[in-house]
């Protein structure tokens, strides 16, 4: 164990130093997804401007700072996962349709540690600031508590929350093993990220059961704040639940990653 944390330090200090020599760039990179989340925001701004609230299946009423609040908390997991395992994105992409991945069979380290390590994202330190900066503001017009119990909720929302996330990515880029390519799949299930960014009550059925358990990013980013401003759910058994699927769909992805590299073949490029 310590020696792939001192492995994965030594990645992350190349990383950092490859970067930064380009600094104008990484600037640009980490300003323009401030920039993106932004004027996301704006987006629902406008789309929900026009009525005082919104009104969900279950007759809870939602304010623009109170969904402010969720589309800010919804970019903290996010962002964590986009810091640390981007990666996968280039595997997915075209590292298997290159070739270009065979390089890790040919170390003596776990494929899947040395994707994760190979890259640190500054670019999401934009999402994070974004997310932190709206959860700041919005709280300011909301009523909402910040007991304990809603800050651990909060807590265990954000780490396990990037691990479902990054576990779906697992799972999905995986397929490239395969189909040289799953890129496309991999951007279809990470968009609806996007309908997490609303209490997920105002969709249908289908849409909520897909994203409290097929792809649950409503599970750890929209029910947090439903328990925490609404009380529709009890924050200690909520923490339970996004753990307990967190732990499941990382060891599905685990399964799911090593029966798709023994499947590998290379292109020869």
């Amino acid at each position: 164990m310590f020696r792939y944390i001192k492995l994965y330090f030594s990645y992350i200090k190349q990383s950092i130093i490859g970067r930064l020599e380009f600094k104008a760039d990484l600037f640009i990179s980490i300003f323009a997804f401030f920039l993106a989340s932004a004027s996301s925001l704006g987006t629902i701004y406008l789309t929900i401007s026009s009525v005082p609230s919104l009104i969900d299946s279950n007759g809870i009423s939602w304010t623009f700072w109170e969904i402010g609040l969720i589309y800010g908390f919804s970019l903290i997991p996010i962002g964590l996962d986009h810091l640390f395992t981007d990666e996968l994105w280039r595997v997915a992409y075209f590292r298997v349709a290159n070739g270009t991945v065979d390089r890790y069979f040919l170390r003596p380290l776990p494929i899947l540690f040395q994707i994760i390590a190979e890259r640190f994202q500054f670019d999401a330190f934009g999402e994070l600031i974004v997310g932190i900066f709206l959860i700041v503001i919005c709280s300011l017009n909301t009523s909402v508590c910040w007991n304990f119990q809603a800050i651990f909720l909060l807590i265990v929302a954000s780490v396990f929350g990037a691990i479902i996330i990054s576990s779906l990515k697992i799972i999905f880029s995986s397929l490239a093993f395969r189909f040289k390519k799953s890129g496309p799949l991999l951007q279809i299930v990470y968009n609806f990220r996007d309908y997490s960014r609303y209490p997920i009550n105002i969709f249908p059925k289908v849409l909520q059961f897909i994203l409290c358990f097929a792809f649950p990013f409503g599970l750890f980013s929209s029910l947090p704040f439903e328990a925490i401003l609404k009380g529709t759910y009890n924050c200690y058994y909520l923490s339970f639940i996004i753990a307990g699927v967190s732990i499941l769909f990382l060891s599905f992805s685990m399964f799911i990653w090593i029966i798709n590299i023994r499947k590998y073949e290379s292109t020869g490029s």
